[in-house]
């Protein structure tokens, strides 16, 4: 069997990643041989639609089971009716991992097994022999690394909004979005949507908007369809997931960045202290 592991490092003794989206190795992993492939992952600088990416990329690769901490309700239920099987809540080392899954339905995993037939040890948090991680040191070298990572991309995000503001003057941008709350919302909807990128890019460029004068339904809009939308990644996402989930989740995105720009702009407009 073929099974797909996001993992943190390139080989079976990384330990398997929470999400697939911020995983910094994907492995195909041949549980009659334990031989694997090994690609690289999104990391944590990853944007939206990162884990679908993967995805798309375990299933093309041949991946028939999946094992990876956390995974959307709807994705799993998607590679269910694919016969990709998704186990989920899986810990520890890659290697224990596999030969854990496939103890449970009852094959064998290769030459690891010892001469005992002791399995491997239970799911859980540590490495299976007892040692717990620090946690806390998990986390803030996690939270270094993925600030390191957007830093980069901020400075980009500064110097390209830059030069927009020189080719489109504020007051071009202001004209585009001078109409009412509902058409500053499907506007600025339909810029997100096209222009989609990371969540940490939009609060940069809706500070921006605000600057310049953009009313909060288009700035709100604009974020959300940046965040959910995603135009650009519809043929990724159609060939992972299919086209029907895909252009539904797609079209119910854009339309919900529009109802809560228009929602956003009304409640602050009742409560004038939120803007502050």
């Amino acid at each position: 069997m073929k099974i797909a592991v996001p993992s943190t490092k390139p080989d079976l003794t990384g330990q398997v990643e929470h999400k697939l989206g911020t995983a910094s190795h994907l492995l195909l992993v041949d549980s009659e041989d334990m031989s694997f492939e090994a690609v690289d992952g999104p990391g944590d600088s990853s944007g939206p639609g990162a884990g679908v990416e993967a995805l798309s990329v375990m299933v093309g690769m041949g991946a028939q089971a999946l094992l990876v901490g956390h995974i959307a309700p709807h994705i799993a239920a998607a590679l269910q009716k694919k016969g990709i099987v998704a186990e989920v809540r899986v810990s520890g080392p890659v290697r224990e991992a596999v030969e854990r899954f496939m103890s449970t339905r009852g094959e064998c995993t290769g030459p690891e097994n010892d001469e005992s037939g002791q399995q491997a040890s239970r799911p859980g948090r540590g490495d299976g022999r007892g040692e717990t991680p620090n946690l806390w040191q998990d986390a803030f070298v996690r939270g270094l690394r993925q600030f390191t990572t957007m830093l980069p991309m901020l400075v980009g995000v500064i110097l390209l909004l830059g030069l927009f503001r020189g080719l489109f003057p504020d007051r071009a941008i202001l004209e585009l979005l001078s109409g009412s709350m509902l058409h500053n919302s499907f506007v600025a909807a339909c810029m997100g949507s096209l222009l989609t990128g990371n969540p940490v890019n939009s609060y940069v460029i809706g500070e921006n908007l605000l600057g310049i004068g953009v009313s909060v339904s288009g700035v709100a809009a604009l974020m959300l369809a940046w965040v959910n939308v995603g135009l650009v990644q519809l043929p990724m996402e159609a060939s992972a997931l299919g086209w029907r989930f895909a252009a539904v989740r797609m079209v119910a995105g854009f339309f919900m960045a529009v109802g809560m720009g228009v929602a956003v702009a009304v409640v602050m407009g009742l409560f004038p202290g939120a803007a502050s």
